[in-house]
């Protein structure tokens, strides 16, 4: 069995072997052919679906050298001038000695430069889009975050769609092939559908399921975990606090990734952006208190009251529905950052995801979201592809042992300490 990550041994090298989104494909190439009137392009949707993929394997086939930043994680415009300035100019001494195309610059999840850590963020990759001489790619989840519109508006913007089960299911059934797997096709098409589109989900599944074994059946399949395609943290605050009614706000939040706690605290700190009105805002806060008193008496018995906190938490958003003005989220919470985490803790896990990130070409909060789970599963076990696991990855006996659940736990909701 690999000690590497599957998602890493299997990213597609070529544009032909990306799978599914035909359409963006062909539109992607098509610009970065004639790089017509707009100077970059904006690849967008959900996580998984290949953004990054296609990117690094058009470079291959158009021989661009990819200089890859990620925007959520570098946010300042200080900082993102320092990695994208150079690589925006021509690099001719490249070009001869590499026998390169030129350089091509990929910012990566732009809807992460968001919040007042932004600090210049957004006014950085405008003016790396309007001075750059060499084709400049974004990448987002999440196009219509008001911040973003004047991205939107300079760029190319080209979608990409959840990848069809079946062509997922294809996939996986090669790499089964290749790992000398036995895979039952019902267990495969499982997987698949727990997916929702999402191949980076499915890879990571599979190898989860695979670790040590060679056949993978349907009771198999039956152990991973349902997986939620549900509102993210941008979009249910977004949809609760527009929402035109405490019920249509109840329909995000029902449909929401975040947890009951973290969402409480992050709808305190956004109530005075939301409510100008000194006494509506007094009216909100009173409403969100109340929440408050009732979260404490759920405790972790009484779930029957849970129904009166998500009730109290819609209405403290809609207020005043009808005056409701777009403007940018405080997030993570204050009260979540200073006392839910120690700095001891949050440079350990930063260390980790910063190790998966650069390993696996992904952000650190992406790398928390959607890596660290699996690594505590595989690592959990002390196998000998455990340890090759750890080893290909560089983590130190300290990162392992917390991994291995060895170590003070951060949190159940780790990832917002991820920025």
């Amino acid at each position: 069995m690999s000690s590497i990550m599957w998602v890493e041994k299997y990213r597609p090298r070529t544009v032909a072997e990306v799978i599914g989104n035909e359409e963006a494909k062909a539109s992607f190439i098509d610009w970065l052919r004639k790089k017509s009137r707009k100077r970059a392009v904006l690849l967008y949707g959900p996580a998984g679906v290949g953004k990054t993929a296609l990117v690094h394997a058009a470079a291959n086939d158009f021989k661009y050298k990819v200089i890859e930043m990620n925007a959520s994680d570098t946010r300042t415009e200080e900082a993102m001038m320092k990695i994208a300035g150079p690589a925006t100019s021509l690099t001719s001494l490249e070009k001869f000695s590499l026998g390169i195309k030129g350089s091509l610059l990929l910012l990566d999840e732009v809807d992460g430069v968001f919040g007042r850590e932004d600090r210049g963020g957004v006014s950085a990759i405008m003016r790396i889009v309007q001075e750059s001489r060499v084709p400049v790619v974004l990448t987002a989840n999440d196009p219509d975050i008001e911040r973003l519109r004047p991205l939107r508006r300079a760029c190319r913007l080209i979608r990409l769609r959840g990848v069809r089960i079946p062509l997922i299911v294809a996939f996986l059934q090669k790499i089964c092939l290749v790992e000398n797997v036995a895979a039952e096709e019902e267990a495969l098409e499982m997987i698949a559908q727990n997916s929702q589109g999402d191949v980076r989900s499915a890879v990571n599944d599979i190898q989860t399921l695979c670790e040590g074994k060679r056949t993978l059946r349907r009771e198999d399949a039956q152990r991973i975990f349902v997986r939620n395609k549900g509102f993210n943290v941008y979009e249910t605050l977004r949809g609760m606090f527009s929402a035109g009614s405490a019920a249509e706000a109840y329909k995000v939040l029902d449909g929401s990734l975040m947890d009951y706690d973290t969402l409480l605290l992050t709808i305190h700190d956004n109530l005075p952006l939301r409510y100008r009105d000194p006494e509506k805002l007094a009216t909100a806060y009173d409403v969100l208190s109340k929440a408050d008193v009732f979260r404490g008496r759920v405790g972790t018995e009484n779930w029957q009251l849970l129904s009166y906190v998500l009730e109290l938490l819609t209405q403290s958003t809609t207020i005043a529905p009808k005056e409701y003005q777009p403007f940018n989220f405080i997030f993570p919470p204050t009260k979540l950052t200073l006392l839910k985490w120690t700095r001891s803790e949050r440079t350990l896990l930063e260390k980790i995801c910063a190790a998966i990130g650069s390993r696996c070409h992904v952000s650190r909060r992406f790398a928390n979201s959607e890596f660290i789970p699996f690594l505590k599963i595989i690592l959990g076990r002390e196998s000998e592809q455990a340890a090759q696991m750890a080893a290909w990855l560089g983590l130190d006996k300290e990162s392992i042992d917390y991994l291995r659940g060895k170590d003070q736990q951060i949190g159940a909701d780790e990832d917002e300490g991820i920025e």
